[in-house]
Parts: C-alpha cells; sequence; structure tokens
C-alpha cells in the first residue's frame, strides 16, 4: 500500500470512446478525465510481433487513487508518451487504490527484413 507521498507524479487519464464510422469500422478517440497524483514505475519490457512488425512492448506500472471510471483500453499521459491500459488491480479490496499495468509499444522493425 503506497503512502501517499509516494503519489508524486502527475499524469492525465484518458477515457476510450469507440464510435463506428459510415464504412462498417470503428473509429477511437480519447477524452480527458483530468490530472491526478501517481506513483509511476517501470517495468518488464518484452519483445512482440505488431501488425507484421517487431516491437517492444514497455511496461508500465501506475499505482493511483481508485477511481471507477478508468478501464482496460483506456489511456494515461505520463511525461507526454501516451500508454495503453491492460488490466486494472484494486490493491487492497478497499477501493482505496488501485494498480494499472499500461503498455506502449515501440516498434524496432520488420519481420521481414
Amino acid at each position: 500500500m503506497p503512502s501517499l507521498g509516494e503519489l508524486n507524479q502527475r499524469i492525465e487519464l484518458l477515457k476510450r470512446t469507440t464510435t463506428n464510422d459510415a464504412t462498417g469500422g470503428q473509429t477511437s478517440s480519447y477524452t480527458s478525465l483530468g490530472n491526478v497524483w501517481a506513483k509511476v514505475r517501470s517495468g518488464p519490457s518484452v519483445a512482440q510481433t505488431i501488425a507484421d512488425a517487431i516491437a517492444q512492448l514497455d511496461k508500465t506500472h501506475v499505482t493511483i487513487r481508485f477511481r471507477s471510471d478508468i478501464a482496460p483500453g483506456d489511456r494515461l499521459m505520463v511525461d507526454g508518451q501516451p500508454l495503453d491500459v491492460d488490466s486494472i488491480a484494486d490493491i487492497n479490496g478497499h477501493k482505496a487504490y488501485q494498480k494499472l499495468i499500461c503498455s506502449r509499444p515501440i516498434v524496432t522493425g520488420s519481420r521481414h527484413e
């Protein structure tokens, strides 16, 4: 359980909204829910193939005060970098803090090189 003093970085929370377009596809847009204090820690990186390209998937662990309006698929802006929220866990089951596991893909090359 983090102390309030450990939540020492400002991040922006972005809610994903998906709409259908005229061709039957979907478009995602993000709306700001505001800024909150967070504890941000880098996690492991994983090599992965994304859309026929080799990418490094950087994982980041973010702890914030509990909110009910954040879900997987939403996004965070941390130091000007977008992070996709992959999963959310209530740290102690008392709705005080939650840990968000986030990722940011970095394309490093093609599988066909």
